[in-house]
């Protein structure tokens, strides 16, 4: 799967997409990136930190799939913004952050297509 392209084209699933990016299992930045031109609410070090968080959350959560299935996404709403997370293999996932507003069911029904035509 080429990440850079996936990225690209979940940037243009929707205008209230902020940031699309894959970590790998260590919550590290493999591919991706801020929309142009945004204002972000996060320094450098706490982004790093986010990235990890989520890709921590995800590895913990594995610990449950053999009772209830493998995980799908989740999704974390703050009050100045939503994280998705979807995975994309076995060792990395796809982090988004969305405006509060937006209606993440359709982002994540196209997410989940583009994934599984990949």
């Amino acid at each position: 799967m080429n990440f850079d392209e996936l990225c690209s084209n979940v940037m243009k699933i929707d205008g209230d997409v902020r940031f699309a990016g894959v970590l790998d299992k260590n919550g590290q930045l493999v591919s991706g990136g801020y929309k142009d031109g945004l204002t972000t609410y996060l320094q450098s070090d706490e982004a790093k930190m986010s990235f990890h968080y989520a890709s921590h959350s995800w590895e913990n959560r594995k610990n449950l799939a053999h009772r209830v299935g493998k995980e799908r996404f989740s999704i974390i709403e703050f009050e100045k913004v939503k994280h998705i997370s979807i995975p994309v293999d076995g060792q990395n996932i796809l982090l988004m952050s969305v405006e509060p507003k937006t209606n993440h069911d359709q982002i994540v029904k196209s997410i989940l297509s583009l994934i599984n035509d990949s």
